[in-house]
């Protein structure tokens, strides 16, 4: 009824031109943060439940949460080797990053843990794309 972590239906038909690879939405999952610094706000561990979508077309890989865009990244962007993948446990999917890395005056590490049953695939094309596998280092923790 209210489309809860829906591809917003605007954006659909643009995706859908840019041709979806890969795509999932309704999808619960966890918004978590460690050690994060920006612009007034100040997050040490912080963990928020969401309803979202990702998709991955020829041209980006987008994300919302609710009806908040959260990633929007060009698949040819250099930036794109910072995201880090990982498969945690079966039918979860996590996408981190340095927040710095794209966020100008931000620190610390976010990230996005979504559960789909197509997370070995979703991690097999970021991979492909470059992103990296693992975490990124918490600079509080660099041994994790």
């Amino acid at each position: 009824m209210f489309r809860f972590g829906a591809i917003p239906k605007k954006l659909r038909p643009i995706l859908e031109n840019e041709g979806i690879v890969i795509f999932d939405e309704g999808m619960g999952g966890w918004f978590i943060t460690k050690n994060v610094k920006g612009p007034g706000k100040r997050y040490r561990c912080r963990a928020e439940g969401f309803s979202g979508c990702l998709v991955i077309t020829k041209k980006r890989i987008i994300c919302f949460t609710y009806w908040k865009r959260q990633i929007n990244i060009s698949v040819e962007d250099p930036k794109l080797s910072k995201l880090y993948v990982n498969v945690p446990r079966w039918q979860t999917l996590s996408i981190s990053f340095e927040s710095s890395v794209f966020l100008d005056g931000w620190e610390g590490v976010i990230e996005f843990r979504f559960n789909t049953d197509k997370a070995l695939k979703f991690q097999e094309v970021l991979r492909s794309l470059g992103a990296k596998d693992g975490k990124p280092v918490d600079a509080d923790n660099p041994h994790r």
